[in-house]
């Protein structure tokens, strides 16, 4: 990892997937990498660590061949030295092995105490959760995506110490430093979560400069590296992935940037004068849960969500509570034991019809956002039929369709769009796609599952942009987001709610 800056090129067969020029990774330093989804943040990590496969990929990285960088004399001790926190922790996780023995698997053993970077990780009060997700096999479906996270990030942690030890206890000179890929770390965990893992890897670094390179969609982060841990600002930077001329290239990113913008941010004044569009009972039960509302500023006292026209609602949980299984119920996509909710003034249960929502609701009275866009989005259609399937009159044609693209996508960007196939476009496109087709069916209602997921800077201003519009033609916004550094600015005290679960047996992620 001898190198401070790296020239890295990426292919698939002809594709040029990335072409990145003098990209700073600072042997004992920490590297931000922001960008939105699929453009080749992860890419560029992997083919630092030596992790793509040849057969897949033609990669040069400083004039080398693959195969030559990953025989290179830093490239295999950043390997040997480091981790690698995958952004989907099923990539990493064995089924076939329970968490505790992963923990404890091969060089991880090594630790006096294997299982302590993961408590760590844990608020005091969550702490039980730990001995009883050890002894799981793990699934698609448990433990959650947040427990799967703090556990990967334990073992990273875990790696970083034995490092450390290792250094101590030598004679000599310390060991060269490994390279530590952090790839989305904390994109399934609420703010509290996050923070405590950042102050947990940083306070790491600071007992042991390792090259660390952490790749994230949370800009929010800035603001709280920036706040806490500024006394070491020359140890870290903060750098962007963008798209030019077809493929990714970096820049810096100027952290004075993010923070003038989120400090300019206000919150609307609440809405209470009109009647609710959207009331949700107080209690929900669902998968042998009862889930339950409350408003932690003390608010108005209502033990019942409610969204009124022209009012941004905020739900906020920690990761795997079920806020989006609620957006789901709200929506008719997912059934619970019980619930209660009017919309419009018409009531609804778990004994109402399914077809209600279908014929009655979708796209007239409520739409959503998925957090997923693939969830949403038929991989086969262009993106003009995407859009033009909608039937609004507006965007039948190609001047309606540009126009509608123009909110969320550059004009320079949009005549190579318009025909492309949904499979073929960027993460951070498909999600962009997403939101414009939610809310370009104007309907009285608008449930967003982490809007600004996927996300880069200048789209997440924009989505706020849309927002902003929309509450002021009267629409309602339920809002599911992780991004509490954005929210808590945005939306007024008294319109944000938080969903617990009132089953002792149930603790979250």
């Amino acid at each position: 990892m001898t190198p401070s800056r790296f020239d890295i090129s990426i292919s698939a067969g002809e594709r040029l997937l990335v072409d990145v020029h003098a990209f700073p990774i600072q042997e004992g330093a920490i590297t931000f990498l922001f960008g939105e989804s699929g453009i080749g943040k992860s890419l560029i990590g992997k083919a630092l660590f030596g992790l793509l496969d040849e057969s897949e990929f033609r990669v040069r990285v400083n004039g080398m061949s693959y195969a030559e960088y990953r025989e290179s004399a830093g490239a295999r001790a950043a390997r040997a030295n480091g981790f690698f926190m995958f952004q989907e922790p099923s990539s990493h996780l064995n089924p076939l092995l329970t968490l505790e023995g992963q923990m404890k698997e091969g060089t991880l053993a090594r630790a006096p105490d294997p299982l302590g970077a993961a408590r760590e990780l844990w608020r005091d009060g969550d702490r039980g959760t730990l001995p009883r997700i050890l002894p799981v096999y793990p699934k698609a479906y448990r433990p959650s995506g947040g427990e799967k996270q703090r556990l990967l990030a334990a073992m990273a942690f875990t790696r970083m110490d034995i490092a450390f030890a290792d250094a101590v206890d030598a004679s000599g000179e310390p060991g060269a430093p490994g390279l530590f890929v952090f790839d989305e770390p904390t994109g399934s965990l609420d703010r509290e979560a996050r923070d405590r893992f950042l102050d947990r890897l940083f306070a790491r670094f600071r007992l042991r400069h390792e090259t660390i390179l952490l790749i994230t969609h949370d800009y929010g982060m800035i603001s709280y590296v920036q706040s806490r841990h500024r006394d070491i600002g020359k140890d870290y930077r903060f750098m962007e992935l963008f798209v030019s001329a077809g493929s990714a290239r970096t820049r810096e990113f100027d952290p004075a940037r993010f923070l003038t913008w989120l400090g300019g941010l206000r919150a609307e004044p609440a809405v209470t004068a009109k009647k609710p569009l959207l009331r949700v009972e107080g209690e929900i039960r669902v998968f042998g849960r009862v889930l339950r509302f409350s408003q932690p500023g003390g608010g108005t006292g209502r033990d019942a969500l409610a969204v009124r026209p022209g009012e941004l609602v905020y739900l906020k949980a920690g990761s795997g509570i079920g806020k989006t299984t609620v957006a789901k119920i709200v929506i008719g996509l997912q059934n619970a034991d019980h619930f209660r909710l009017e919309i419009d003034g018409v009531r609804l249960g778990d004994v109402s019809p399914r077809q209600y929502w279908r014929r009655h609701l979708w796209g007239k009275k409520m739409t959503m956002a998925f957090q997923h866009a693939d969830e949403s989005l038929n991989p086969r259609a262009s993106v003009d039929d995407t859009l033009r399937i909608l039937n609004m009159k507006t965007i039948q044609d190609r001047k309606g369709v540009a126009m509608a693209l123009a909110r969320l996508f550059d004009t320079g960007e949009i005549p190579g769009l318009t025909g492309k196939k949904v499979w073929q476009l960027s993460g951070g496109q498909k999600q962009r796609l997403n939101l414009l087709r939610a809310f370009a069916l104007e309907t009285p209602l608008i449930i967003l599952d982490e809007p600004l997921s996927a996300l880069d800077f200048e789209s997440i201003d924009r989505v706020l942009g849309i927002m902003r519009d929309a509450r002021v033609r009267g629409r309602a916004i339920l809002l599911i987001s992780h991004n509490e550094d954005i929210f808590d600015r945005l939306v007024s005290p008294e319109s944000v709610y938080s969903l617990e679960s009132a089953d002792p047996s149930f603790s979250p992620s």
